[in-house]
């Protein structure tokens, strides 16, 4: 089947974009605005296995017995992403996503009565619209994902089944280093792709190019208890794993107070509460029941896959709120969230701290709180994080139903089932590929731990109501593989990559790193202790509270805003792989592509602000990049060991003349 991408459509009309939003407008849009369309290609495997498609996303779709989509309904579901057509009697384009692709029946009904409904998918094309605030949707990318047979996706699935299997050991015995994450962590390490010394191939066998070996090499450490399922960037593996912007809050200082000592300040708590005006907002979460996952019993699952919209069986713990302590905590507030909360709050508490402008901005060296300014000020920055928000999540979305369409890792786990149980011919042209999938993930194994042994073993609980029929001609499973999932609607409506939550987090990090004061003049980061939070926090026990971790790691002189804010995206990202529903290259290409969106609109914000300003921040690379304004072309970007067109697409291994 031929590849099905969007055309560049909104960008051969630029010129026609910009008339009439008069001259300095589209003189200083010139340097953000017209870029080339990025090289938009997917891993091949929806040609390579079409007809059967098992990698690629179909939930919602018609399957059979196995989990195998209906060829034409699937062929019909790509046309419509790629071209929508329909329209009603007044020529308001409609699509096909309107109506149910599944009629029923489902297998399953909910526990406590009725039926379950459909789900409709979310923005499938949303990636065709024009975007008329910083960069078009069809000008940024992510490089193709990982295939079938290979060491790296190997490695991702693995570390799915790891997570949902320490997914309610506190992040803190993790790290310490617990029996139970140390056998884990011994296992993983049998695979190419997590031994400091390996040499992991593609799924062809050949050597993984520069894009793969980027993501491989996460904090440059090899893998043990306190690097496991840690991010990509700088702080990420320093201190505990939830980031202090999830933990803490705040009690500003009362007038008498703040004018004795004649500014305004904050003192930090242990309450995790902070104000939002004339509210209070609360760090803790309402835990999702312990040791309840979900889609672990084959009817369920193909329910699911079907469309089945099961969320209202989600379970939860009676014991009230409580902090992030565990995988399944972190889970839970990637299930809740409205998508950039955790940076709207992260703003709120860094405004209420009184941390300083980044040194370039017209406020640099003075708390962003001062007064309610328009320009660089926190009511610039809060409302900044909405819009930066929706422009990640239009990019995002075009990436995964107009290029990749990508499978969910709920489906690899019916994938590795099959093969297990001897029904892998089902899979088509896939099957050799899924074979060898299954044989990396089989020698997850240390001398008394098995990954693949312990998921297999797990309970395969009945959530939802079963009758007489629910698995009537279903396949023979004697090993269970399906991935146990922190939801009981497994993921949400739309492919894996790029990501979300992942996007959205890159972008609004990115857009935080900008508008305050992460590094000093000399280039060194600031530390927590220098922006106003003296004191580093950990869940005690069972989460109620938090309590000063006692770690000299931990130290507020040691960690950083930059790197707590890094921790903060990948404790965002990633939280949604510890839900199962995404992997591990979900989230790092897509805080990247985030990122650019981000340096896009405050490139345009640069451009359109009448006077000298410099806006400086280091990327989730690494790299030292700066915005300024007031130049005759309108704004300029600059990065440090690089130039601006070679970032852009660092990436994309095509256009970045990299190799794989």
């Amino acid at each position: 089947m031929p590849q099905h991408t969007v055309p560049s459509e909104p960008w051969q009309g630029l010129e026609t974009r910009i008339q009439g939003l008069g001259r300095d407008r589209c003189h200083s849009n010139a340097p953000v605005g017209i870029r080339e369309r990025a090289a938009e290609e997917h891993n091949g495997e929806t040609d390579l296995f079409a007809g059967i498609w098992p990698t690629s996303f179909s939930k919602g779709l018609r399957h059979d017995e196995n989990g195998i989509v209906d060829a034409q309904v699937y062929t019909e579901f790509l046309e419509e992403v790629a071209d929508p057509t329909c329209t009603d009697n007044y020529g308001n384009r409609l699509t096909l996503f309107d109506t149910p692709a599944y009629s029923g029946p489902f297998r399953t009904t909910p526990s406590e009565g009725g039926e379950f409904r459909w789900r409709a998918w979310e923005g499938p094309i949303l990636g065709h619209r024009l975007g008329l605030n910083g960069l078009d949707a069809g000008v940024l990318g992510i490089a193709p994902a990982p295939r079938l047979g290979s060491d790296e996706l190997a490695a991702e699935m693995a570390e799915l089944y790891a997570m949902a299997y320490l997914r309610d050991v506190p992040f803190e015995t993790i790290r310490e280093g617990a029996e139970v994450s140390d056998k884990v962590v011994g296992a993983l390490g049998k695979l190419e792709w997590f031994r400091e010394d390996g040499c992991p191939k593609d799924a062809n066998g050949a050597e993984i190019g520069k894009v793969p070996s980027a993501r491989r090499v996460r904090d440059g450490q090899g893998l043990s208890s306190r690097t496991l399922f840690r991010g990509s960037s700088q702080g990420c593996l320093e201190g505990p794993y939830v980031s202090q912007f999830l933990l803490q809050g705040h009690d500003t200082l009362t007038s008498d107070q703040a004018h004795a000592q004649g500014q305004r300040l904050a003192k930090t708590t242990a309450s995790g509460a902070m104000p939002f005006g004339a509210l209070r907002l609360d760090q803790r979460v309402a835990p999702q029941a312990v040791g309840v996952d979900y889609l672990r019993d084959w009817a369920e699952w193909l329910d699911v896959q079907n469309g089945a919209d099961t969320a209202g069986e989600q379970a939860f713990e009676t014991s009230g709120p409580k902090f992030i302590e565990t995988p399944r905590d972190l889970a839970t507030y990637v299930h809740f969230d409205t998508i950039y909360q955790a940076f709207f709050n992260a703003c709120l508490l860094m405004l209420g701290r009184g941390v300083d402008a980044d040194d370039g901005l017209p406020e640099g060296g003075h708390s962003c709180a001062n007064g309610a300014k328009a320009d660089w000020g926190g009511t610039h920055v809060l409302s900044m994080l909405a819009e930066t928000a929706t422009r990640a999540l239009r990019a995002v979305r075009r990436q995964t139903f107009q290029v990749h369409n990508r499978a969910r890792p709920e489906k690899l786990g019916n994938i590795a089932t099959l093969v297990a149980n001897g029904h892998g011919a089902v899979l088509g042209t896939a099957e050799p590929f899924a074979a060898a999938h299954l044989e990396k993930l089989e020698s997850v194994a240390s001398e008394d731990f098995s990954l693949m042994d312990a998921i297999a073993a797990a309970p395969s609980i009945r959530r939802f109501a079963h009758n007489a029929v629910s698995h009537n001609g279903l396949p023979k499973i004697d090993c269970n593989l399906l991935l146990p999932i922190a939801y009981p609607e497994g993921s949400p409506m739309h492919p894996s990559y790029g990501a979300a939550h992942g996007a959205v987090a890159g972008a609004c990090v990115t857009l935080l790193k900008g508008f305050f004061r992460t590094h000093a003049l000399d280039g060194s980061r600031v530390s927590l202790a220098e922006a106003g939070m003296p004191r580093v926090f950990v869940p005690a026990a069972g989460g109620k509270t938090l309590i000063d971790s006692e770690r000299l790691d931990d130290s507020s002189e040691k960690l950083t805003l930059n790197g707590e804010l890094n921790k903060l995206a990948a404790n965002i990202a990633i939280g949604r792989s510890f839900a199962g529903v995404h992997f591990y290259s979900d989230y790092f290409d897509s805080v990247r592509m985030g990122e650019r969106v981000a340096v896009g609109i405050l490139a345009e914000h640069m451009a359109n602000f009448r006077g000298t300003a410099k806006m400086s921040l280091e990327t989730f690379d690494g790299d030292r990049l700066s915005i300024v304004s007031g130049r005759s072309s309108g704004s300029e970007i600059h990065i440090a060991n690089s130039t601006p067109e070679l970032w852009w697409t660092r990436h994309l291994p095509e256009q970045a003349g990299w190799a794989g």
